[in-house]
């Protein structure tokens, strides 16, 4: 499903500054019953993802565009742990999980700012363990997507925990209609 159509730096710039509003939107809001709601098994919960995103902002997306700008011929990814995250922030709520995310979250993207990236900076490559040469721009791209993907499973996850309460209006919400 591609599409032509570019997408901007600061196209991308946009939606990594928003998205720290947009969980703090969302996370504060929830009872920690929600927070903790696994919509299916082995789905994670939005605590979870919020872990998970935290935990990517010290050991994923920085470091891989680090060593991407990095000199040097061979520059492979450490893989990266998705549920490091559930361990390193294990036993804390919710509200100082997503002010670690803020201010983790602040600095990178000031650090990204400072890396005034130019068009040849984004066509350098490095290499993920499992899908091989990638460029900076997609690197950045997929952070991005990660950011919305994982918002939309927050909002969704937090939809089913409601709606499991909504009785008839259940058929209004296509979120629902699988439940």
């Amino acid at each position: 499903m591609e599409d032509a159509r570019e997408v901007s730096l600061t196209d991308i710039h946009e939606v990594l500054s928003g998205t720290a509003a947009t969980l703090r939107s969302l996370v504060p809001a929830a009872p920690d019953s929600a927070l903790d709601f696994q919509e299916a098994p082995g789905a994670w919960t939005p605590m979870q993802v919020l872990c998970h995103v935290t935990d990517g902002e010290v050991t994923d997306w920085m470091p891989r565009l680090d060593l991407i700008l990095s000199p040097g011929e061979r520059r492979v990814f450490t893989p990266f742990d998705r549920e490091a995250g559930f361990r390193v922030y294990a036993g804390w709520s919710a509200a100082p999980v997503l002010a670690e995310f803020e201010r983790l979250r602040a600095a990178n993207l000031a650090r990204l700012r400072a890396l005034d990236l130019q068009p040849r900076d984004l066509q350098r490559t490095g290499i993920h363990p499992e899908l091989g040469v990638v460029t900076a721009a997609q690197l950045l791209a997929c952070w991005a997507t990660h950011d919305l993907a994982h918002v939309a499973q927050i909002s969704r996850s937090l939809v089913r925990f409601f709606g499991a309460h909504v009785g008839p209006w259940r058929q209004y919400f296509s979120l629902l209609a699988d439940r």
